[in-house]
């Protein structure tokens, strides 16, 4: 029986459900299946508002001459798709599995609260903490779980590998399960967060740690189980990989609702032609310790999906069957007839009006953008300038030629800084010229100000690169200058010269490196590893980067999924708490240490070479 499950599992690929054969799983004399309808999310990042999605009409059945382009996503859409499911529901739990904050300028000015508003209205039974959750330290934390906590909702709040030092904010927020009645029945809901990536990438407090997901998920399966709780659910903010795996360890688990991976399932019949890449089926089917089937899910990313699961149950608490769908919210506020009958006959389209509380709500955030956008977070004590290359020679009203002469953009060397000061775990940051739009005047700093010379919507990525792959990088960068110079280097942590009048691949030399900016200068090793943190953009080959598309496409690289313009403005917060103003990096600390012209002129021997 479970060698017929598992390949039912594997057979899923292209299939939307799995079931295992009723009389193989037979329930106990006179017993009824019992079905639970699970309504999930993860990884909604501050993304609180729709996205425009761009549907061929002829996937609808429709003649048009131009696609259609309707809002998806975002919580007005999601709030009346989660009441619309559930009202269709008889026995229902809603869950979050995690990172719920940190991502946009939502976070970046109201630091939660907007996140937990918004959550508020579909009110949550559980939410599992994820590793963003702990970005800002315990304290953080604890803040955001004040707004998630104000007496709206009653949403637990879950992490059995979390522990908390006795000290903590954070201490006695949070259980590591709670169990829901539906139908009569009990159903035990275990959180686990990702503990290693937690403690690398975000910032919880020193004696907080994390314990083995596997041991401490089985430790609490054995005791809901002893207390005689038969139907459980672990979620999870553990990646896809990692939670079908987990699946498959435990004893007595029947349900994964997972997170921090972003995956999409589904067919992909159905959702490539929209332009979504699903990773697997919905839901994944695996086959636990027991030989008992588990249904594994998520619900991709962003607030743009909600993922809809039935599993039923025999008497014993095992599972029988499990099917569902990926749900995607589309406005069809003045929709006509003929557009809203196709939306609703879509297999994942559904079309709803926005929940008007929860859109007003929004409104009540985003109204007040513009105002905080203008809230100054600190000061600069001279101009930063903005150049792509050293000696450049175009016009900047704040800056002189000669301020950026030699070593270039000062503001390009801080945004490299600041994200190796974002991620701890990196050796070097690099960022691209062309990814840094302005100048900073001397003065006051603003929020404006930082999403103005940070303008796009990347997130950090960190690599897995050799000394030797890093040099080969800096090659590729250095080589586009001819097109502008967009993808020239600017780094933390890594210093260089530059010579362009060379031929390629040995316009680069004199490459050292000092690890996260705490130690001494020392020649790169082109056999050892480095960690490199850098934006979405050039990671995935932006720019000419093929040695970061390389490296991703290889899996040598994690997403951050921390927004690359709030890692300045975090930056700028820190200086300011240390009572420092910005100011422009120590010439030791600028990564073009030398640069020498395409006519081979040296900018450290000469003033007057004409731009490179």
């Amino acid at each position: 029986m479970s060698l017929r499950l598992y390949l039912c599992g594997l057979a899923a690929l292209i299939l939307t459900a799995c079931e295992a054969p009723q009389d193989a799983r037979p329930a106990a004399p006179g017993a009824e299946p019992f079905t639970l309808t699970i309504l999930h999310i993860n990884d909604h990042h501050s993304h609180l508002e729709p996205q425009p999605l761009e549907i061929d009409p002829a996937l609808l059945g429709l003649e048009a001459s131009a696609a259609l382009s309707l809002d998806h996503g975002g919580f007005p859409l999601l709030t009346s798709l989660f009441e619309a499911r559930a009202d269709a529901r008889e026995a229902v739990l809603t869950l979050h599995a995690g990172d719920a904050i940190t991502g946009t300028l939502y976070y970046t000015l109201f630091e939660g609260e907007a996140d937990a508003a918004m959550m508020n209205r579909i009110c949550f039974d559980a939410f599992a903490l994820g590793n963003h959750e702990f970005d800002h330290g315990d304290a953080g934390l604890a803040q955001f779980l004040d707004f998630l906590g104000d007496g709206t909702c009653e949403t637990a709040i879950l992490s059995a590998n979390t522990a908390a030092h006795d000290a903590s904010p954070i201490t006695g927020r949070y259980r590591p399960s709670a169990v829901f009645e539906r139908a009569g029945r009990r159903i035990g809901v275990i959180g686990l967060v990702i503990g290693e990536k937690t403690k690398i990438s975000s910032s919880p407090d020193a004696g907080t740690h994390f314990l083995d997901e596997t041991q401490t998920a089985q430790a609490e399966i054995d005791r809901l189980r002893s207390e005689g709780v038969t139907k459980i659910i672990l979620l999870t903010h553990y990646q896809y990989a990692n939670e079908r795996a987990l699946a498959r360890a435990l004893s007595g688990v029947d349900v994964i609702v997972g997170g921090d991976s972003h995956t999409l399932l589904g067919e992909t019949s159905v959702l490539a032609p929209l332009g979504f890449s699903p990773d697997g089926p919905y839901p994944t089917m695996e086959v636990n310790a027991d030989g008992d089937p588990v249904c594994v899910v998520q619900a991709f990313e962003y607030a743009r999906v909600m993922g809809e699961l039935q599993v039923s149950f025999d008497d014993q608490g095992r599972v029988i069957a499990c099917s569902g769908t990926p749900r995607i919210p589309v406005d069809a506020t003045g929709a006509s007839s003929a557009l809203r009958t196709a939306l609703e006959s879509h297999p994942v389209l559904y079309p709803v009006t926005p929940d008007p509380q929860s859109a007003a709500l929004l409104e009540s955030f985003s109204g007040a953008l513009s105002e905080m956008r203008a809230s100054v977070i600190g000061r600069a004590a001279e101009n930063l300038c903005m150049v792509r290359l050293p000696g450049e020679g175009r016009a900047e009203p704040l800056c002189a030629r000669a301020d950026t002469y030699e070593q270039g953009a000062h503001i390009s060397n801080l945004v490299a800084q600041a994200f190796l000061e974002r991620e701890g775990g990196a050796d070097i940051a690099i960022q691209n010229a062309g990814g840094v739009r302005a100048s900073i005047p001397a003065g006051p700093v603003t929020i404006a100000d930082v999403f103005t010379i940070l303008p796009f919507a990347n997130t950090l990525h960190v690599l897995t690169l050799s000394g030797a792959e890093i040099i080969e990088t800096l090659e590729e960068a250095v080589a586009d200058t001819a097109s502008g110079g967009g993808a020239y280097p600017y780094a933390a942590g890594l210093r260089f010269a530059v010579d362009l009048s060379a031929q390629p691949g040995a316009r680069i030399s004199a490459v050292e490196v000092n690890s996260r900016l705490q130690g001494e200068w020392a020649p790169i090793n082109p056999n050892a590893e480095y960690q490199v943190v850098t934006n979405s953009f050039v990671a995935g080959g932006g720019d000419g980067y093929q040695v970061f598309a390389r490296a991703s496409a290889e899996g040598r690289v994690r997403d951050t999924f921390a927004e690359y313009a709030q890692s300045f403005v975090n930056y700028v917060r820190a200086r300011t708490q240390a009572e420092e103003p910005l100011v422009r990096p120590d010439r030791e600390k600028m990564s073009t240490q030398r640069f020498i012209n395409a006519d081979g002129c040296d900018h450290a021997e000469r003033a007057d070479c004409r731009p490179g």
